[in-house]
């Protein structure tokens, strides 16, 4: 260290001053002995890693769900699916708050889960995976809450539970709500089971925004029975609704009645199983008024209707007006047309055609068909100018091209039962077609 000389006049001469200088650097070397000593007590050794634990959080973070956990809103129809990048899934439990469960698969490499059940509305969910990979397992989960719809739809069927019905019958499906959605109408189908006995092809065809149809492509066999199962969950019906509820129909196809009038000859050949049981003499639309060409089903039989000329647009006071109690009627159009008794016609059947439409049959003939006929048998109108009108019950099942139907799948084993966490409720329409 250099030495310091200074005049002092205290003193008189040079004074060294040398202690404060070496006390400074005492003190830096003491200070910074301190802080490396303090250094040293403040840093942390390294931390021990938990191989079991860690392949537990890499277990957790390589499986992925969807619903994403959190998500909202959740779609009815939306697939419930774990998935998982490392590890083999052993379990999966999918449950709604109150405990139902949602059925589900595993794939085989059991890496992936995927439900088979529709979801209820306004719902929460938890989904509980149990993965498992070098001797360590995991269990991740997730939540989420299915949407609120706009509103529900709900159909009927007919044929009614236990009906026998005739060959030509199809299976007519209504629903409370309109259908416009082309999607909609398309995954519709797809909630309808179809089982027949002696399974024959058929197909779908949507008449109006509310009326779904199912039929043969050609007559039923007889003696098919024929069972329908509807389960609406999960089917989104556009315009915020979506289907509820279930519902099943059951019904069998009697013996093949086809008759056939013939509007030039005037003569209706009644056909059963393929054999002529009895020809009766007819009258049928007048010229102004022709009865429709074409395929009828019967829709109903009533024994008395009132028949009123206005409803067809003619005056009852005017000279072809009338407003008359008919017998023994078969109904076969929505138009109004009719097999039914016209005593006023009997000279004119078998030889002219004089009616408003509808096909006259002396009272004692009319009553035999009357008490023969049944829903879903065929009257074959032939001979005559009118073309069948489209959207008439009484014809357009079976004016309508098979090849604008949509194919449809048929079941041959026992029919499915509704999903076991629905509460079914079974609905039928018994009921005509009009």
């Amino acid at each position: 260290m250099r030495r310091i000389r200074r005049w002092s006049h205290w003193s008189g001469g040079v004074t060294a001053i040398v202690a404060a200088a070496l006390c400074a650097g005492i003190g830096a070397t003491v200070a910074a002995a301190r802080s490396s000593s303090s250094d040293t007590k403040t840093k942390s050794p390294a931390p021990v890693v938990d191989p079991v634990r860690a392949q537990r959080a890499s277990l957790v973070s390589s499986v992925h769900f969807s619903p994403r956990s959190g998500a909202t809103g959740v779609a009815l129809d939306s697939a419930v699916a774990v998935l998982t990048t490392a590890g083999r899934l052993t379990s999966v439990r999918a449950v709604s708050s109150s405990g139902a469960p949602i059925p589900g698969t595993l794939t085989r490499s059991r890496t992936g889960w995927r439900s088979t059940a529709p979801l209820l509305a306004g719902t929460t969910y938890r989904i509980t995976a149990t993965v498992a990979g070098r001797g360590v397992t995991a269990r991740p989960s997730a939540t989420f809450h299915t949407l609120t719809p706009g509103g529900t739809v709900a159909d009927t069927l007919f044929p009614g539970p236990g009906l026998e019905v005739g060959v030509a019958q199809p299976v007519v499906i209504r629903f409370d709500h309109d259908i416009d959605n082309p999607l909609s109408r398309a995954a519709a189908y797809s909630h309808f089971a179809i089982t027949e006995s002696k399974p024959v092809p058929g197909g779908w065809y949507w008449f109006s925004d509310h009326e779904l149809h199912f039929r043969p492509k050609s007559f039923w066999p007889t003696g098919e029975k024929v069972t329908v199962v509807s389960d609406l969950a999960g089917w989104s019906a556009g315009n915020g609704l979506w289907g509820d509820g279930t519902n099943l129909t059951q019904f069998t196809v009697g013996d093949a009645r086809i008759s056939i009038a013939n509007l030039a000859t005037d003569q209706m050949q009644v056909t059963e199983s393929g054999k002529t049981i009895a020809t009766y003499p007819f009258s049928g639309g007048r010229t102004n008024d022709p009865t429709m060409n074409g395929v009828h089903i019967v829709m109903d039989r009533e024994s008395v209707v009132r028949m009123i000329s206005s409803t067809n647009g003619i005056p009852v006071d005017s000279p072809d007006g009338y407003d008359e109690l008919v017998y023994s009627d078969v109904h076969i159009s929505d138009s109004g047309e009719y097999v039914h008794a016209a005593p006023w016609s009997v000279a004119s059947q078998g030889h002219r055609n004089v009616s408003h439409g509808c096909i006259n049959l002396s009272p004692a003939d009319a009553l035999k068909f009357f008490a023969y006929s049944r829903v879903g048998d065929v009257v074959w109108v032939v001979g005559g100018p009118r073309p069948p009108a489209q959207g008439d019950h009484g014809v357009m099942d079976w004016s309508t091209p098979w090849s604008d139907f949509t194919r449809g799948v048929v079941r041959s084993d026992a029919p499915p039962r509704p999903a076991a966490h629905r509460a079914p409720h079974v609905r039928a329409a018994a009921r005509s077609l009009r």
